[in-house]
C-alpha cells in the first residue's frame, strides 16, 4: 500500500503541475490579486459541495453508517477519493474509490465488503441525482435561451444515457451482480486459485448491497436527495462568478451553465483533470449563451485555480491522514 500511495501521490503531483502549467502561474496569481477577497466565496462554496455529498455517502451504507465513523473523517476520505478520481489517468475518474474503503477499513474497521457497497450504492444515488440535476437545469431555461438544436440534442442523448447506466447500475446491484461476475470468472483458469474464498467475498458484497435495497428505501431516496444538494450547491459558486466579473447571468442561468459543465466534465472523464478540455468547453458554453469568448476564459481560469487549490489540499491530506491514527469520537 505504501509503494502504491506514493506512486498515486508521484501521479498526482504531476498532474497537478501540469494543471498548474496549462493556466499559467501567473494567470493565476495575477486573478488571486485583481479579485482579492471577492475570490474567498468561490473556496467556501465547495466544502459545502462535499458536505452534502458525504452524507449522501453516509445514507448509502448497507447497515447504517457505523456509529464510529465520524461524519468528518468520511468528509476528509471523500476528499482524498475525489482527489485521486481526478488526477489518476487511466481509471475513469475511479481511481479514488479503492482508497477511500481502504482508508475505511485501516482507519475504522469496516468491512471491504461494507464499504465497497456503500461506494457501489453511492453511484447509482449520485448519477440519478446528476440525472435530475441537469434535468431541472433545462426545464428552468428551455424557452428562455436560444441555445442550438445541436446542444440541445446531445444534453437529451446524454440524460438517457445516464438515466439507463443508472437504472442497469440499480437493477444488476439489486439482482447480485457479483455473483455472476464470479460465475464468469470461474470460466478463466488464472480466476482458479481462491476462488472458494472469492466466491464467499463476492456473495458478501451481494448480499451488502440487497439488504440496502430491500430493508430501508428511505436512505436510498435520502442519499439521492442530498447528492442533488451536492450539485446545486455548484450552482451558487457559478451565479458568484458571473457576479464578480459582471457578467448579466440569472440564477436559473447559473444551474443550467452548472449542469452542462458538469455534463462536459463527465463526457472527458478520460483526461485527467479535464485539462484543457474543461477550458475549451467552458468557453463555448459562453459562446452559446451570448457571453464574450474573453469572459469565458476568465471564468474557466477562476474555476481552474479553485479545482488546483483543492487538488493540492487533497493530495496533502492523503499524505498525512493515512498514517495518523484513527480520529477519536465522544
Amino acid at each position: 500500500m505504501k509503494i502504491i500511495k506514493f506512486i498515486l501521490l508521484a501521479i498526482g503531483f504531476t498532474i497537478l503541475y501540469l494543471t498548474v502549467r496549462s493556466v499559467g502561474a501567473e494567470n493565476i496569481l495575477s486573478n488571486l490579486m485583481a479579485f482579492n477577497w471577492k475570490f474567498l466565496p468561490i473556496l467556501v462554496v465547495y466544502p459545502f459541495v462535499f458536505a452534502f455529498d458525504t452524507i449522501g455517502w453516509g445514507y448509502a451504507f448497507p447497515r447504517s453508517l457505523p456509529s464510529h465513523v465520524p461524519h468528518r473523517d468520511l468528509y476528509l476520505i471523500r476528499i482524498i477519493g475525489e482527489t485521486l478520481n481526478a488526477v489518476v489517468p487511466w481509471a475513469a475518474s475511479l481511481g479514488g474509490e479503492p482508497i477511500k474503503a481502504e482508508l475505511l477499513k485501516r482507519r475504522h474497521g469496516v468491512s471491504l465488503s461494507e464499504g465497497y457497497a456503500s461506494i457501489l450504492i453511492v453511484h447509482t444515488t449520485f448519477w440519478l441525482s446528476l440525472n435530475l440535476f441537469v434535468i431541472g437545469g433545462i426545464t428552468a431555461n428551455f424557452k428562455s435561451l436560444p441555445l442550438s438544436p445541436i446542444l440541445w440534442q446531445s444534453v437529451l442523448a446524454f440524460l438517457i444515457s445516464l438515466g439507463l447506466v443508472a437504472l442497469l447500475l440499480i437493477i444488476g446491484l439489486h439482482l447480485g451482480i457479483f455473483k455472476k461476475v464470479h460465475a464468469l470468472g470461474e470460466m478463466f483458469k488464472w480466476w482458479g486459485a481462491h476462488s472458494g474464498e472469492k466466491r464467499m467475498k463476492f456473495l458478501k458484497l451481494d448480499d451488502e448491497i440487497k439488504r440496502f435495497y430491500t430493508q430501508d428505501p428511505r436512505r436510498f431516496f435520502l442519499s439521492t436527495f442530498f447528492n442533488f444538494l451536492g450539485w446545486f450547491a455548484g450552482v451558487f459558486e457559478v451565479y458568484w462568478i458571473s457576479k464578480i466579473l459582471g457578467i448579466p447571468m440569472s440564477f436559473g442561468q447559473a444551474w443550467l451553465f452548472e449542469a452542462l459543465m458538469q455534463v462536459l466534465r463527465i463526457v472527458t472523464f478520460f483526461i485527467p483533470a479535464s485539462i484543457g478540455a474543461q477550458e475549451g468547453g467552458i468557453v463555448l458554453l459562453f459562446l452559446q449563451f451570448g457571453f464574450e469568448k474573453s469572459v469565458g476564459f476568465t471564468f474557466a481560469l477562476l474555476r481552474r485555480i479553485r479545482e488546483i487549490l483543492w487538488l493540492a489540499a487533497g493530495l496533502v491530506l492523503w499524505f498525512f491522514l493515512e498514517d495518523r491514527p484513527r480520529l477519536k469520537t465522544h
